[in-house]
């Protein structure tokens, strides 16, 4: 067998480079992409995990509320549960270093005196004791960064800092170095150290705290401890392991699996015919060395075999090659993916991914089985080539069965891929129905790729009796004498095509979808923020006092003030997001997936209800008219759902509340950004130079316009489209040489 790989099927495939090449490089997107997804997913969720351990140090439960935080009188009753040894109360946040662009600090504020029985902290040179851990507290403008953030930013002990906090820039003074072990890793040693009411101050959250870490009395339970903790809280808040805070993560990387498990599916679709196409078009041109190795003792199984490991090795050096090219392509979509569940959920320090054996296995098994799959029929039929048809002038053709039991299940499949559709399970979320949906059409397109080769015969019918010439007969014959092989290459032409068009149509319809929501979305003239050009975990959030300097500059009509935390819901993360619609209902306007857009911004400025986005409706079923369970730092708050607005800046789902009751209920009067409407006429230029000259130093100040944010959401959609691109690029070099 060795020898005939050699000289039969290894000459057949040099002579055919481009046909090979072809099949090679369809395999190898395919599994690429899936090897893409399974590093993207596998390292986001473990890097995640990794820096809440490196936090959290030796604490076996942690006491948290999301981002609206705890209230701090709560400690006590924490700290005093029976079961509980530690309790070390702590807040976090991101400040931007003053001067230096792109450094940002992950600013985390502890109870020096509680904290070291939880966590080892490290620090350089002489030993931190209870000593220096007073000296540290009773200046209140102490900090202590990284050995290697000192290095970078050319700090020693005794030198200053400046960082954009919510009261604008503060000064601090390097007071110790740490060590870069425990904590002090997290975010490339970008990671400052303050005194718990110093870091309150800076981040806004006077009065609360983030996050309580906890240890037990050795032969206390845990699940004893915790279930104490949670009846004295009475619903306040929430207490779980450390590690359970990194399993929600995976459900925020839904959109980004299902996106890319539609493209790999396509590319593996149309490697599927490929190869179909590759090895049908090789049994009929090698006819006669099939026959006449039948005639010198060839057994049908032994034609099977060499067909079939002919396609093997081809899937298997495309698989190798693909497990490389996902590496690669899973380096690149960690940035824009770690980003973008940065902006939803936590920063996080994310480590370079690499192929697990398991994504080995799973590349070698879906591209090799997709592969045999596709190349099993067509090495079938050369098992049916006797000797004597070989030895024939006329061209080897399947068997005309083979049409009726091709178009019979082409007509199946076409009538089955709808019913797939109708009958599909009531309670099928968004994933499922998308999953759905890829399969629908997958089917929908190997039905009419079944029934190629009688549209091939009916094709030829029709051109007889419309002309009787005889290139047309010539044609016709050839057709009609190989259906199949015509057929074949008819199958490869449609999938090819669908794909194109398929991409095309759904890059065009995110495209206009998402600009059009932004337009309708986001109608301010200029968007105020600090820290980062949106609100999320990269922004500082300021105080209110601001909004009456802006509502006072000359050309300003309206000031909105937003607010984005991170929360959950049903024990999964969602957004809550608050603006003031007394202030704003007249110039703001909210896409409606479910109710009146304008009575909906009524209730909510009347504090009558919340309004939900699309997306939190399909993951937890709730619509106009119900009512919601929130936790908030006074407990569960019950809200009523005035209506459904369409979101497509997250997918863990929204809710949005009167600015006035999120403060009440909240308690939180934080800023993540400002919105401005100007008076008609008003210049913009003007405003954004005062704004900037009178407050962009002292608070980082940033201002977008519209048409600047605009231009970001292009450039964001056109670096997350660059898989779905190079599947078009191949499918069109498919269609172009599949005849």
């Amino acid at each position: 067998m060795t020898r005939l790989l050699r000289f039969i099927s290894w000459r057949h495939l040099l002579r055919h480079r481009l046909r090979t090449a072809l099949t090679f490089f369809g395999i190898v997107l395919g599994v690429a992409v899936i090897v893409a997804i399974a590093i993207v997913n596998r390292t986001v969720v473990s890097s995640f995990q990794r820096t809440i351990e490196l936090v959290a140090g030796k604490a076996v439960l942690q006491v948290s509320n999301g981002e609206s935080g705890l209230r701090e009188d709560l400690y006590p009753l924490i700290r005093d549960t029976a079961g509980v040894r530690d309790a070390a109360p702590a807040v976090e946040g991101f400040l931007p270093v003053v001067g230096v662009k792109g450094e940002r600090l992950f600013v985390y504020g502890v109870d020096f005196l509680a904290d070291f029985s939880v966590r080892e902290h490290q620090f350089a040179g002489t030993p931190f004791g209870l000593e220096a851990a007073l000296d540290f507290i009773a200046q209140p403008d102490s900090i202590a960064l990284t050995e290697s953030l000192s290095r970078r930013l050319a700090l020693a002990p005794g030198s200053t800092v400046t960082l954009a906090t919510s009261k604008g820039a503060r000064t601090y003074t390097v007071q110790a170095l740490l060590q870069e072990q425990g904590s002090a890793r997290v975010f490339g040693g970008s990671f400052a150290l303050m005194d718990l009411p110093v870091a309150q101050i800076a981040l806004g959250k006077e009065g609360k705290l983030d996050i309580v870490d906890l240890t037990i009395e050795e032969g206390e339970k845990i699940e004893r401890v915790k279930e104490r903790v949670l009846q004295r809280l009475e619903g306040s808040a929430r207490v779980e392991r450390p590690q359970e805070r990194g399993e929600q993560i995976e459900s925020l990387l839904t959109s980004f699996r299902m996106g890319l498990f539609f493209v790999s599916l396509v590319a593996l679709f149309v490697g599927f015919f490929l190869i179909y196409n590759t090895v049908s078009v090789s049994v009929v041109q090698r006819k006669r060395e099939i026959g006449t190795l039948r005639c010198l003792g060839m057994t049908r199984r032994g034609v099977l075999a060499l067909i079939m490991i002919e396609a093997m090795m081809i899937a298997i050096a495309a698989a190798v090659v693909g497990i490389g090219a996902g590496a690669l392509l899973a380096q690149a979509a960690l940035l824009s993916v770690g980003r973008s569940v940065g902006d939803l959920f936590l920063q996080m320090d994310l480590a370079r991914g690499a192929p697990a054996a398991g994504d080995i296995w799973l590349a070698l098994g879906s591209g090799v089985g997709v592969s045999l799959l596709a190349a099993l029929c067509p090495a079938w039929e050369a098992t049916r080539i006797s000797p004597l048809q070989s030895c024939r002038e006329a061209a080897w053709s399947p068997r005309s069965q083979s049409v009726s039991r091709a178009s019979a299940l082409g007509l199946f499949l076409l009538a089955f891929s709808p019913l797939m559709l109708f009958f599909s399970p009531p309670g099928l979320g968004a994933v499922g129905r998308f999953s759905l949906g890829v399969a629908a059409m997958m089917v929908f397109l190997l039905g009419l790729s079944f029934l190629s080769p009688i549209s091939v015969l009916g094709w030829v019918r029709l051109l007889r009796g419309f002309s009787s010439g005889s290139e047309v007969k010539l044609a016709s014959d050839s057709l009609r004498r190989n259906p199949i092989r015509a057929g074949v290459t008819i199958a490869t032409l449609i999938i090819s095509l669908a794909a194109i068009f398929t991409i095309a149509a759904f890059v065009h319809s995110v495209r206009g979808s998402l600009l059009s929501w932004v337009d309708q979305m986001v109608t301010a003239d200029l968007i105020v923020s600090s820290g980062a050009r949106t609100a999320g975990p990269r922004n500082v959030p300021l105080g209110e006092e601001l909004a009456g300097e802006m509502k006072s500059l000359p050309g300003v009509q309206v000031v909105d003030l937003y607010r984005l935390i991170r929360s959950t819901y049903e024990g999964r993360p969602i957004l809550v997001e608050s603006f003031s619609a007394r202030a704003s209902a007249a110039v703001r306007r909210l896409p409606m997936a479910q109710g009146d857009g304008r009575a909906a911004l009524e209730q909510m400025a009347a504090e009558a209800g919340v309004i939900i986005s699309e997306s939190f409706r399909a993951k937890f079923g709730k619509a106009l008219g119900d009512t919601i369970e929130l936790p908030t730092p006074s407990g569960l708050a019950s809200f009523k759902v005035a209506g459904v607005y369409i979101d497509y800046s997250s997918d863990a789902g929204s809710v949005l509340m009167e600015r006035s009751l999120y403060k009440r209920i909240w308690r939180d009067e934080l800023v993540d950004a400002f919105d401005l409407w100007l008076a008609p006429g008003a210049d913009q230029e003007p405003v954004i130079r005062r704004i900037k000259e009178g407050y962009g130093e002292k608070y980082q100040l940033f201002v977008s316009t519209h048409r600047e944010l605009r231009e970001a959401v292009v450039h964001i959609m056109e670096q997350s489209f660059v898989v779905n691109y190079a599947v078009e690029i191949v499918a069109v070099i498919v269609a172009i040489f599949s005849v």
